[in-house]
């Protein structure tokens, strides 16, 4: 039996599928008009995930540092005990909850725990940091249409490996290339970013707001302004004068990028027809990320390329923007404010905690593995009650006392957006849960009323129900077709109308220097996305050995290294035993690992990251550490 279906994992592409349940196959469905009949392989290859013999598929209790099997009831009864006495004192509840698990009833966690009061978590590993740029520019999170790429006459991509992170954005870029749409993209190397693109630009790794001010500069010079573009913004003036008090040399100096280059990038920005930019996520995990995009965006605009077909900055949309909430039908408790903990420095952030945390739930969310400096994490979960929701026993799950199985994708029912479409999903459960593995939404259903003071939520239909009505979504026709286009403009921004109460477009004021590098660590760590795995979805099989990590030939650590040693991956923070290969085209001070290997293989670089927060939206500045290579 073939049934329609859609991925929750955490990918913008939020693919609508078409799973045959007999022969445990999936393809992209092709009635959907962004996911056009194909897919990635994480997503074709999810059987795997759900049919794997390392999936915890029955509750886990510890005991003596060992896990045993228990029953439902057993973990319930025993967990409701311990919260209980916990909601004495409800910020000594700590609830974290990830993007690995999101949708209309994937909120249930977060409204469960918003009703007891408990401690929450504040900042962003993700994306947070190009979104507050964005909003501070535009007023409002938006972009146009994916589709409206094949207008654009030129694409600039600031740094998006779109061979790992989203194949139909991919697809669309290949086909505006075939209709003759040039492609120059600018990143530190080390990527697939030749195979779709006509120019490549070497950066150096965090520079791209210093680049984008040189381009900048050569409008100044040129007198290169449309006079329409700029009575639409609020402080041009300011921009102007921080532009015109700068060196066009050191900025090219210090993002390291040739004048030609530069010239080049500014002819391709001026010339006629319109160019799209896509930013990249990489570019705002640097301490000043949010200037990154903001400098990105600002360039977007000076050259007349927002509001208008073919144009646009591409960061991200929100992928619940269509979505309500259902909180308002749950009875029970109450939403008073809750305590926030940073999410991005939360060993030391629990440690320091008063009243202290007693007990945490984590959900959808790896959290030991994805955050910086992740042995703190572990002494932090040492004496608190930890429960883990997760199907696996990763770095996350070996802290808990006791592991609840979930339904993954395909097992159960939810409906979900995209942070990159205009499309909303229905992600239908296809097959029964393995094992004794229940749906997240039924697991907090059941603990809310087993609780001494119950929490109730109504049934899971009229939660979808509820929160299809933010969109005036048809649940019938959602439910019928799998998915539903909700009206979003092809064109944001159209006319230079933006979201500030004024309607008026806000440009960046400052310009930070480059923080310097630190002589004893003089090379770039960037743990980028894998293109094979999603983030720490990586089979314990495939985590054999040290890590690679990649740098060009040019670096300097390269040369001096002896291939019959032993190499180590060296930070402030600690080391890590890698090897070491060369990849073409890289910046020569950046040193690559993919992200997501697990600690307890020795594969996890956030063990030797240092928690660094981004220049707003309480970002995570994973790519600003810095490390050396040396044999021991």
């Amino acid at each position: 039996m073939t049934i329609i279906t859609a991925c929750t994992m955490d990918c913008g592409d939020a693919c609508s599928l078409l799973v045959d349940t007999d022969k445990k196959s999936i393809k992209g469905n092709p009635k959907h008009p962004f996911t056009k009949g194909f897919c990635c392989k994480k997503g074709s290859r999810y059987f795997e995930r759900l049919d794997a013999e390392d999936r915890i598929v029955t509750p886990q209790i510890k005991e003596n540092g060992e896990f045993r099997e228990a029953s439902w009831d057993e973990a319930m009864d025993l967990v409701v005990a311990k919260l209980d006495t916990a909601r004495a004192v409800p910020k000594s509840i700590l609830h974290i909850h990830g993007h690995g698990y999101r949708g209309i009833l994937g909120k249930a966690s977060d409204i469960l725990f918003n009703k007891m009061g408990a401690s929450t978590t504040y900042g962003a590993v993700c994306d947070d940091t190009g979104i507050t740029a964005s909003i501070r520019d535009f007023g409002v999170l938006n972009h146009n249409a994916p589709e409206d790429i094949l207008n654009a006459s030129r694409v600039i991509n600031w740094g998006r490996d779109l061979t790992r992170c989203s194949i139909h954005q991919l697809a669309l870029i290949h086909k505006a290339r075939k209709n003759g749409t040039e492609v120059l993209t600018i990143s530190p190397g080390g990527d697939g970013t030749a195979e779709f693109s006509d120019v490549n630009v070497v950066i150096r790794p965090g520079t791209d707001r210093f680049l984008a001010a040189a381009v900048l500069k050569l409008y100044l010079e040129a007198g290169d302004l449309n006079p329409w573009v700029l009575n639409r913004t609020f402080n041009w003036p300011a921009l102007r004068g921080l532009i015109d008090g700068m060196s066009f040399n050191e900025l090219c100096s210090t993002c390291e990028v040739s004048s030609s280059d530069v010239e080049m990038i500014y002819d391709w920005y001026a010339d006629t027809g319109n160019v799209a930019t896509v930013i990249s996520w990489g570019v705002q995990r640097h301490v000043f990320g949010g200037e990154n995009v903001r400098f990105i965006n600002a360039l977007a605009m000076i050259s007349g390329n927002i509001g208008v077909p073919g144009g646009g900055a591409y960061f991200n949309v929100s992928s619940g923007r269509d979505l309500g909430t259902w909180e308002h039908l749950v009875k029970g408790g109450s939403s008073a404010k809750r305590r926030e903990l940073l999410i991005q420095n939360i060993g030391a952030e629990i440690r320091k905690a008063t009243p202290p945390i007693e007990f945490i739930w984590v959900d959808g969310h790896n959290i030991v593995n994805q955050v910086p400096d992740c042995l703190s994490v572990v002494e932090a979960f040492a004496k608190p009650f930890v429960v883990v929701v997760d199907g696996f026993m990763n770095d996350t799950a070996m802290q808990a006392d006791v592991i609840l199985p979930p339904a993954f994708m395909f097992e159960r029912e939810d409906v979900l957006g995209s942070f990159v479409h205009n499309y909303v999903n229905h992600c239908a459960a296809v097959v029964k849960p393995r094992g004794q593995c229940r749906s997240d939404f039924d697991v907090y259903s059941d603990l809310g009323s087993r609780l001494a003071a119950p929490i109730t939520f109504p049934d899971s239909e009229t939660c979808i129900r509820e929160g299809l009505k933010q969109a005036d979504i048809s649940y019938d026709e959602l439910m019928e077709n799998g998915f539903v286009k909700v009206h979003h403009p092809s064109v944001a921004f159209e006319n230079m109308q933006f979201g500030h109460l004024d309607g008026l477009y806000r440009f960046p004021e400052e310009l930070h220097p480059e923080p310097q590098r630190d002589p004893d660590y003089p090379l770039q760590l960037l743990s980028l996305v894998s293109g094979k795995y999603l983030h720490s979805q990586i089979p314990e099989k495939d985590q054999a050995g040290a890590p690679v990590v990649f740098v060009s030939k040019q670096n300097p650590a390269w040369g001096a290294l002896n291939p019959a040693m032993d190499t180590y991956l060296v930070t402030p923070e600690g080391a890590m035993q890698v090897k070491v290969d060369t990849v073409e085209e890289l910046h020569h001070r950046a040193v690559i690992i993919r992200r997501g290997g697990w600690m307890k293989y020795g594969q996890n670089a956030n063990v030797i990251i240092k928690p660094m927060m981004t220049d707003m939206g309480d970002g995570t500045a994973y790519y600003s550490q810095g490390c050396r290579l040396e044999n021991r």
